[in-house]
This record gives C-alpha cells, structure tokens and sequence, in this order.
C-alpha cells in the first residue's frame, strides 16, 4: 500500500513535469484573449449604429516573445441578432500615436476609420477594434512590431466572445488600414493556428506597408529624403517601441541628441501633432542619427518585427493600394504583390487612382463590402 502511494505520487510528479516542460497550460496560465476588464465607452466616441460600445483590457502579446495586455473596443449593432449572433470584424486602425491619450477607445476614431465601421454595423455585423499593446496601457506601444499586433488582433476577438459570445457568431475576419494594414497581415497569417476555436475567414489590407524592413536598417546620418509622407514619424515609433519594449538594445546609441529628444517627445505626443511640429521644425531623418542603423543586430530585430509574411495565408487575402498613395507608396507595394505570386498565394487585388492614403479605405469600401459579405457566408 506504501509502495503503491509513493509509485502514485511519483508518476504524478513526473507527469507533471512532462506538464510542463511540453508547454500544455494550466489553470493558473493566463489565456490569450481573457479579459480582465470591461467599462462602457464615452458616449462622445461611439460611432453611429453602436448598440453596445465597451471598452475591455485583454490578455495578449506585448511584443512578438512576450505576454501582455491591451486595451481595445466592442461594438454590437443594433437590433437583434441573427441566428447564430453577429459575425465579427476585427479592425485594425492606422497610426494615430502610440501614446495613451491616442487610443482609439479613449478618443474614438477619426471619420476617415470611422465610416467603415459604421457601414460593417449597419450591415450586421459586429465590431471590435484593438487599442494594440501599449497603447492605453502600460508601457509603449511597439510600433509595427506585425507578430504582437497581429495577436492583438485575434485576442480581441477571443476577447469579444467571453463577454458577448451569446450574441456572437464564431465568423469573423480581420481588416486593417495603413499601420493597421500591416497588422492584419500578420493576424491574417495566424489567425486559424491562435484562435482554433473560432472560424476565421479571411483578411482585407488597404495601405498596409510592407518591405519596410528594407528601409528601416537604412537609417543613419546620410538617409536620404525618399518623399514619404511621414516617414520621420513613423521612425519615432518605431524606435521609441524599441527603446521603451527592448532595452537591451540600447537603441539611443544609434541617435544623436536631436533623435533622442524626438523620440522621447514622439512617445507622448499623437501623430496629427507630431507631424505638424516635425514639419515646422524641418526635420530630416538623417539629422536623427549618430551612427547608421546597418548593423548585423538592428538589422535582424527589423526584419523580425516588419518583415510580413508572403506565403501561409489559409483563407482569402484581399489587398487595397492606390497609386496616389504618398504615405505607403506602391512600389512597396508592388513587391510585396511580386513576393506573394512568387510564392503561389492566392488573393484579390484592387488598385485605385488618384486617390490619397487617408481616402483609400473608404475610396475601396464598397468592394471591400462585397468580398466581406462574400467570405462571411
């Protein structure tokens, strides 16, 4: 009987270690997507045709490697749901600051991503959008770091459904503009391997960046001027996520004390007045930098964080550019269509003309209704 009792107790800590060691969750591991808390939104971000608007904190990614937590937003549409619940669109927005004050489900969203989310409520379909790690909470947001912000984007559906999974159906898609383009991107490529137990069905990009991790490295003092709108902005946070998510890569070394100040002002300050004052003060992106950032390290940390995947996408793509495009210009995108046909990947392509960036999400949101529609039945 001893004998028995010791074998038992042995064989359980030894079945407990294989636990562990093979990496199978316990109750007491926290659960990508659980939410750890919830508040109704300010009546003065809520767009139109919101029945319930919640502003929830999520379990997530914070950078690729590490957990975290972000912040996001819930909205149902009106009326009463349709057998089955409402499928689910999961937006991902485009730069608007990686400061707490910028959130979207603090400040609500701007026309320009506003519209789209009413035309997906007023077509039944609820919506959820991430704040992205960082961004409303601790911490700051590590910007176009696509692996955290595209888990982002796929917890917060998970997320949706431990509150509202009554009314919601287990469909959804993920749709993303600009910064959010990029995301959706990487949500996209994950989205069936991180939340197996909801139906995911496909991903539309409008202005994502890609290839960005061609230019990024660039960066040192003679970077020349390449005529993207906002480039200097965009690497602010970039290197201002590094610094605040990735110390140990002493990111400052790289700066000059002009670079280091801009970047410590970019992490408290939203993008509209952080371009207006980049622009009044003339700042060149060369003028940031002490040293070049073409280094064997800095240059594997980029590609890791910006490099967006060409091959594995598992349910429709549907990608948006427009030639006018000044801020994600098309040759990036370009290759980055070149890259996936390489590779044999199906998706949808729309190109538009004359169109500026801020314009391309609602310049396309017709069509991009008609692939919604098509891929959510």
């Amino acid at each position: 009987m001893v004998r028995s009792s010791r074998l038992a107790g042995g064989l359980a800590v030894v079945c407990t270690m294989l636990l562990v060691n093979l990496g199978v969750a316990t109750a007491d591991e926290p659960i990508a997507g659980s939410v750890i808390s919830r508040a109704p939104l300010e009546p003065s971000v809520l767009p139109a045709g919101a029945a319930v608007s919640e502003r929830v904190v999520y379990r997530t990614l914070r950078t690729a490697d590490r957990p975290g937590i972000s912040s996001g937003s819930i909205f149902l549409p009106e009326g009463t749901p349709p057998p089955g619940g409402w499928p689910v669109i999961s937006y991902a927005h485009g730069t608007v600051g990686i400061a707490d004050p910028c959130a979207p489900s603090a400040t609500g969203f701007d026309v320009v991503e506003r519209e789209p989310i009413e035309r997906w409520l007023a077509a039944g379909y609820a919506v959820v959008a991430t704040d992205y790690s960082g961004m409303g909470t601790e911490g700051t947001l590590a910007y176009l770091d696509g692996h955290a912000a595209g888990a982002n984007a796929v917890d917060i559906v998970r997320a949706a459904h431990e509150v509202y999974g009554d009314v919601l159906d287990d469909r959804w898609m993920v749709a993303g503009f600009s910064q959010g383009g990029h995301a959706a991107y990487f949500a996209g490529h994950e989205a069936s391997s991180r939340a197996t137990e909801l139906d995911f069905r496909g991903t539309v990009v409008v202005a994502g960046p890609t290839h960005m991790e061609g230019l990024f490295p660039l960066g040192g003092p003679l970077f020349p001027d390449l005529g993207i709108t906002g480039l200097v902005g965009y690497a602010l946070y970039v290197l201002a996520g590094i610094d605040d998510q990735r110390p140990e890569e002493n990111v400052r070394q790289y700066l000059s004390p002009l670079g280091v100040s801009w970047m410590e002002k970019a992490a408290t300050v939203c993008a509209a007045d952080l371009g207006r004052a980049v622009a009044a003060e003339r700042i060149q992106l060369g003028s940031l930098f002490a040293q070049s950032l073409w280094t064997p390290r800095m240059h594997d940390l980029l590609r890791s964080m910006l490099q967006v995947p060409v091959d594995g996408y598992d349910r429709p793509l549907r990608i948006v550019q427009s030639t006018s495009d000044t801020t994600v210009p098309i040759p990036l995108t370009w290759a980055q269509i070149a890259d996936l046909r390489i590779r044999g990947t199906q998706f949808e392509y729309q190109q538009i003309d004359g169109v500026s960036h801020s314009r391309s999400l609602m310049a396309s949101i017709d069509q991009t209704m008609e692939f919604t529609d098509r891929v959510m039945r």
